[in-house]
This record gives C-alpha cells, sequence and structure tokens, in this order.
C-alpha cells in the first residue's frame, strides 16, 4: 500500500513539475505604442539606406538606385506618417499599425535550374 501510494504521488506530481506556459500574450500598454511611435518616426530616414542596399543586393546598382531609393523614400514617409497617428493616440493602446511584410508566394522550382541535368 505504501508503494502504491509513493506511486500515485509521483504520478500526480509530475505534471505539475512541467510548468506549461499557457498564459495569453500580453495587452499592448501605451507607453509601448508611444515609444514605437518614436521609434517610426525617428528611425524612418534610415530607410531611404536600407531599401537601396537590398535591392542593389538583389536586382544590381541600376535596380537598387531605381527602385530601391523609390521604396525607400515611400516607406519613410509612411513610417513618418504611421508614428504621427501612433504618438497622437498612444493614450488607447493598440497593435502596431504598420503592417508585417509578407510572403510573396514565389515557390523556387525543383530541382534547381542548374541541376536539371544532373538531377538524381
Amino acid at each position: 500500500m505504501k508503494t502504491f501510494r509513493l506511486i500515485a504521488l509521483a504520478c500526480l506530481s509530475l505534471p505539475a513539475l512541467s510548468l506549461a506556459d499557457l498564459r495569453l500574450p500580453p495587452k499592448p500598454t501605451m507607453m509601448e505604442k508611444l515609444s514605437r511611435g518614436i521609434a517610426n518616426v525617428t528611425l524612418s530616414v534610415s530607410e531611404l539606406f536600407d531599401s537601396p542596399y537590398v535591392a542593389t543586393q538583389q536586382g544590381g546598382g541600376t535596380y537598387g538606385d531605381t527602385l530601391g531609393l523609390t521604396q525607400g523614400a515611400s516607406r519613410m514617409v509612411m513610417d513618418i506618417g504611421v508614428g504621427a497617428i501612433e504618438i497622437g493616440t498612444f493614450f488607447i493602446p493598440t497593435k502596431s499599425m504598420k503592417m508585417p511584410a509578407h510572403d510573396t508566394g514565389q515557390v523556387n522550382p525543383l530541382p534547381p535550374a542548374d541541376l536539371k541535368d544532373n538531377w538524381y
């Protein structure tokens, strides 16, 4: 009977030791929204340098100088606008208004083009 109690106690205490974290995500606060808005406004200028750099890495110099600069200017204006709105409405805590980067859905063909002849 004593061993049965020990086994039962062990079986009942093991789930308590796992300590699963099943909390809901934290709610946004006013200070997070205010700091996110200030960061959007002050750091928006970095898009003028980041977007041409990424575009140059992807498509070459002319592509980076034309599309990258245009895209960077567009993102800078959007960041300033979203940041100003978040600063102006920081007393109403909400999630970020900026949309996250999305997947283009482009799928690379299998096998890759350089391995079509040697694909096993």
